[in-house]
């Protein structure tokens, strides 16, 4: 897995990692987590893609969380992942990931499957708003958007604790903390090339990991996901 960057003026190259530009009043960071390097061969399918604002409803996405999929690997913590009316950037309404951090853990998430009409390698670009009022150092520590793409949905996130709390499977695509914590909606994507199952079917799944220490909810609004199969 890599990250790819933002070409700067005069040639240098600026790793995108945590990278974030500001739009007009609000700002807006842009994270891509490519592909694993000699990906098979893609089929030759006619691009498709998809979009979602979330106005009625999920629309076909699922909202889970470490606690109700599988078995939990963190201690209880009170997090969701619900519609509202807070925040959005398309529309009226978003997706609420409501993200406890009482216990320094935990995984929410979106999935999503889609027929590809392939059984053969495709390639998937996932695009994803969300918006933030963390900074890169705090308070209340940052969290992670992170993503994944295979031919099932997952079914028993595992995570390995003594690595930096990662969740195996799951790329983190970006940091939820930007600056000095302005609020704004901040773009994230993921790039990958998956195989589907024997239907010829692909699991898309988004969403944050908690990888910090806080006593009360933090509110991310996700909005405008973009899915796009060629």
């Amino acid at each position: 897995m890599r990250i790819l960057g933002i070409d700067r003026p005069g040639g240098a190259r600026t790793p995108l990692g945590r990278a974030c530009a500001r739009v007009g009043a609000a700002a807006a960071g842009v994270v891509i987590a490519a592909g694993l390097f000699q990906a098979p061969a893609v089929a030759r399918i006619t691009p498709a893609t998809y979009t979602y604002s979330y106005e009625t409803g999920f629309q076909g996405w699922v909202p889970k969380t470490d606690q109700n999929t599988g078995t939990p690997e963190c201690s209880p913590h009170d997090s969701a992942v619900a519609l509202s009316n807070a925040k959005a950037r398309d529309g009226v309404r978003s997706v609420d990931l409501q993200a406890h951090g009482e216990n320094d853990c935990g995984l929410l998430w979106l999935d999503r499957t889609f027929d590809v009409g392939t059984t053969a390698p495709v390639r998937l670009d996932l695009s994803l708003w969300v918006w933030t009022r963390d900074s890169s150092t705090g308070p209340g520590g940052v969290n992670d958007v992170v993503a994944r793409a295979g031919a099932a949905c997952e079914t028993d996130p595992y995570q390995e604790v003594d690595r930096d709390q990662t969740w195996i499977g799951w790329p983190e695509i970006g940091s939820l903390g930007h600056g000095d914590g302005i609020p704004g909606w901040y773009q994230y994507r993921y790039q990958a090339t998956v195989t589907p199952d024997s239907s010829g079917r692909v699991c898309v799944s988004q969403g944050m990991q908690i990888v910090s220490t806080y006593a009360f909810i933090k509110h991310y609004y996700l909005d405008t996901t973009t899915v796009t199969f060629s």
